[in-house]
């Protein structure tokens, strides 16, 4: 494997190329939203996994659900879901939201919590890890989007995507991931970069693919890395193929049906079916001559 160190700067060149690809897909500008910070954290759980059109129109159902957030905070996990069933794990979403009302409700019996705006970075991350059930990407994505903080959202179908793509190594977990882009990607460019590339990352016409899709290459990394680009680029064209099998359609009842007619059939000799009947026609004669010897 080469021992390229792959720096910071490397990196850099190539997200901003992947910006510029995946601008012409989805838009040069992040979407505005001018959200309160609860709405904002409610917003990130709607958005991890989701594209963000859905996300905002999950936000919008659950808010117009309910007729304010405190009954949605004594609500069931069963009755909130029911806002999310358009989304993945609609339960998981719903309990997430459910938590986050009442520690936040809990704490200063309301439910505003602008002042978080006014918080050190280090204050107002632990006010979120606070919440246990908040994962690291609802809790960047709150940070990012009501102080500013310069990080880069990761989830599970980011760092697939950005594995796939070249951008990271195949060995690269979601901490460390949010670290290296966080690294590449300026500060001012961290927010387009994250709506774009989960934008891609949960598009339905490319998210099966890149699950399904190997990693590339990873004896050179530099070289890796470079290709991500013209990778996207294939990506976005149609040009690549899935690695993964079809599934086969025989169930063990069609793998029995389909054995047993293979099995060859066993066929009685014309000799043998011979031999057979005289025996049995001798056996037939010898009972016969007993039954008249006792007779007699």
């Amino acid at each position: 494997m080469s021992t390229t160190r792959i720096k910071a700067s490397d990196r850099t060149k190539v997200c901003q190329q992947i910006v510029t690809e995946l601008k012409k897909k989805y838009g040069s500008r992040t979407p505005k939203a001018d959200r309160t910070v609860l709405d904002s954290l409610l917003f990130a759980i709607c958005l991890e996994g989701t594209p963000h059109d859905q996300a905002e129109a999950a936000l919008l159902k659950f808010q117009e659900s309910f007729f304010d957030y405190n009954e949605a905070r004594v609500s069931s996990i069963t009755e909130l879901q029911k806002v999310f069933v358009e989304l993945s794990e609609p339960e998981w979403r719903a309990m997430r939201v459910r938590e986050s009302l009442q520690i936040i409700f809990e704490g200063r019996y309301s439910y505003d919590i602008e002042d978080f705006k006014k918080k050190n970075l280090d204050a107002a991350e632990k006010y979120l890890k606070n919440i246990k059930s908040l994962t690291p990407f609802v809790i960047d994505y709150t940070m990012m989007t009501t102080l500013g903080s310069h990080t880069v959202p990761v989830n599970s179908s980011i760092l697939e995507c950005c594995i796939v793509l070249g951008l990271l190594p195949a060995d690269t977990d979601i901490s460390s991931a949010g670290d290296q882009l966080k690294a590449a990607v300026r500060k001012a460019d961290a927010p387009l970069f994250f709506y774009l590339i989960n934008e891609l990352a949960n598009d339905e016409n490319y998210a099966t693919l890149i699950h399904e899709l190997d990693p590339p290459d990873q004896d050179d990394q530099m070289a890796t890395l470079k290709h991500s680009t013209p990778h996207l680029k294939e990506l976005l064209a149609g040009k690549l193929k899935s690695n993964s099998k079809p599934a086969k359609k025989s169930t063990s009842s069609s793998k029995t049906k389909s054995t047993a007619e293979k099995a060859p059939k066993k066929k009685t000799s014309k000799k043998t079916a011979s031999t057979t009947a005289q025996k049995s026609s001798g056996t037939t004669k010898k009972k016969t001559a007993k039954k008249a010897t006792k007779k007699k």
